[in-house]
This record gives C-alpha cells, structure tokens and sequence, in this order.
C-alpha cells in the first residue's frame, strides 16, 4: 500500500472448484489495490469478488518488504447486495504491517435455527454475505508502502 492516492498492486489467490455446484471457492486474481484519503484515516479496497453462495471466509494477509512504519491496522471485510452500497460484516480484524506478516482470520455466517429469524434493519451493517464482498484496509499512521497478498477461501 502506498499512501495519498498511489496504487499498489497486491494479489487475491483463489481457484474455483471445477462444477457449477460445488459450495467451497477460492479467489484467485490479481488485484489493483487503491488508496483514498477518507477523513484524516487513508483506505486501501480490495476488489469486490462474487459471495452470493458463500457462508464462511477464511481469510489470509501475508505482507512482503513494508518499508516505513505502519501503527494500528484493521481490515475491514464489507459486502453488497447491489455493488454500490456496502455494509460492514463482521468486525474489523486487527492485522500487523510488518515485513513478512502473516495473519489469519474467518468470518462464519450464522447458520438459522429451525424457525425464521428477522433481524434488525440496518443501513451499515450486514448478518451474512451479499453477492459482493470486498476488504478495507485502514491504519492510524502510515508508511511509504506494504505490499500484501491476500488469499479468502469461501464456503
């Protein structure tokens, strides 16, 4: 990541399963990651991949050479119905920005019971993967870069 409006490149592994029902997949593509300024935080997204049949990630940040020093850093996975607005899901996970990093995190979909349950309506918010998901990458103070590749198994 590189900072006010520079990109960096970063990588997102996934394979999908061979078969049109198969329930696990993983991403696997390059991405562009881009910084924005948001307040007086900078942001980095991943690219938003397809989740409509997802109900667990396992996610995988594994940092390379982070030149410059990074301070209290989250990813933030966020997901959408439409492509356009994004609500959160789940909590962000705190992730170290050090050469050579790594760090591991699952979000899980809680499975419904046997009756229907209603939740809340919320417009920042989300209880289970839309047909996009992406990650937010965000810290208090920043470097000049940290490349990462990030690898997400769905199931």
């Amino acid at each position: 990541m590189k900072e006010e409006g520079r990109s960096q490149k970063a990588e997102v592994r996934s394979e999908k399963p061979e078969g049109r029902n198969q329930k696990q997949g993983v991403r696997n593509e390059q991405l562009e990651v881009r910084s924005q300024e948001s307040g007086v935080r900078r942001t980095a997204d991943t690219t938003a991949t397809p989740t409509t049949a997802a109900r667990e990630a396992q996610i995988n940040w594994t940092f390379g050479t982070v030149a410059g020093t990074y301070t209290t850093c989250t990813v933030q996975a966020k997901t959408s119905v439409d492509g356009t607005n994004w609500l959160t899901l789940g909590t962000a996970a705190s992730v170290t920005a050090t050469t050579n990093s790594v760090n591991q995190w699952t979000l899980i979909e809680q499975a419904g019971t046997t009756s229907v349950t209603t939740s809340t309506v919320s417009s920042t918010a989300a209880l289970g993967f839309g047909q996009l998901t992406k990650f937010t990458f965000a810290c208090s103070a920043y470097g000049t870069s940290a490349p990462v590749t990030v690898s997400v198994i769905y199931r």
